[in-house]
């Protein structure tokens, strides 16, 4: 055991750790709660995989739905992740990518990472509880 000591002692303290990035342009984004249900013909889009819907009353300027598989939703942010919030800092879903208004860069609904060439942050999620046809979005 004496003789694993020192190894196990280099091993903890040579471990280094990623600080996590956090977006400077969405880091203070509302708290909310909504819940749809997808019986109602308003969320139709979203009961079959690759069903897009998005809700301008929830986030900071609206929230991206999409039907990734039949069963899961994702939720993203629907502001320019690299855009300081303004007029134009929105984006618009286009098929299965959100693109943004300002720069035209543009984001997998999928992931949520940029599909575009020096685009530092990606869209931010939100979470998302279903149960059945209920589906909560939160931040």
């Amino acid at each position: 055991m004496r003789r694993l000591f020192p190894f196990i002692v280099c091993a903890v303290f040579s471990c280094q750790v990623d600080p996590v990035q956090q977006n400077p342009y969405l880091n203070n984004l509302p708290p909310f709660e909504f819940e749809l249900n997808l019986d109602l013909p308003l969320y139709d889009s979203l009961r079959f995989a690759g069903g897009t819907l998005s809700l301008s009353q929830l986030g900071l300027r609206g929230v991206h739905l999409y039907n990734l598989d039949g069963a899961q939703i994702l939720a993203w942010e629907a502001s320019c992740p690299n855009q300081r919030p303004n007029d134009c800092s929105d984006t618009i879903v286009n098929g299965i990518e959100a693109v943004c208004n300002c720069d035209d860069s543009i984001y997998s609904l999928v992931t949520g990472q940029p599909l575009s060439e020096g685009v530092e942050h990606g869209l931010v999620n939100y979470g998302i509880r279903r149960t059945g046809n209920l589906v909560l979005v939160y931040n």
